[in-house]
């Protein structure tokens, strides 16, 4: 956890993935939702968290790297924006969400491969909530030359990865893996919960 939060807050210091611009598929996939509760998962400098916020969703930034979390706070501050933040791994999001029976009406996960929150994700939704995914598939250019692909999907993988939830769009183009999905009207629990 350590190594990941010194090579993120590096990328974050030396300038790398400071981008204000939300990802063109956040927009798409978040057209004529009602906002509510959202989840930023690994949500870096918050660009898809403030533009959240600015169109009314109550938004958890979570991210490990402090540096990035540091930007969004500053952006945050200047835009007269209330975000809430958490420093930590994915992993520790996801069971902090579970542990504590917290849902949400949207949760975004971009250029992050979380597999082992595959089953996690759709049981942090509320009824009809909408989790938006977007990250690199091993077709994708920069795995090309060797490079391990252990941080990328596997071709196809997100049309099974959730299968609780309804797809609204799964899709695959240039070593670029997309899907939204809805949770149904009796969204997934923890069991207990």
């Amino acid at each position: 956890m350590m190594q990941d939060r010194e090579r993120w807050n590096a990328r974050f210091l030396a300038g790398d993935a400071q981008s204000g611009e939300p990802d063109p598929f956040l927009v798409q996939g978040c057209s004529g939702l009602t906002p509510g509760s959202a989840l930023d998962l690994a949500g870096g400098a918050g660009r898809h968290a403030i533009w959240l916020a600015q169109r009314g969703w109550r938004v958890v930034l979570a991210d490990i790297s402090n540096e990035g979390l540091a930007i969004a706070m500053r952006r945050t501050a200047k835009l007269g924006l209330s975000l809430s933040f958490r420093c930590e791994s994915a992993t520790e999001t996801l069971a902090w969400a579970l542990s504590g029976g917290i849902r949400f009406d949207l949760v975004a996960v971009f250029w992050f491969l979380l597999r082992e929150g595959f089953g996690i994700l759709p049981r942090l939704l509320n009824p009809g909530g909408v989790l938006v995914y977007r990250t690199f598939t091993s077709e994708h250019a920069r795995f090309s030359g060797g490079t391990p692909a252990g941080f990328a999907l596997d071709p196809g993988e997100l049309h099974w990865a959730f299968p609780s939830l309804e797809p609204i769009l799964c899709r695959e183009s240039e070593g670029v893996g997309e899907f939204v999905g809805r949770a149904g009207q009796a969204a997934s629990r923890a069991p207990g919960s």
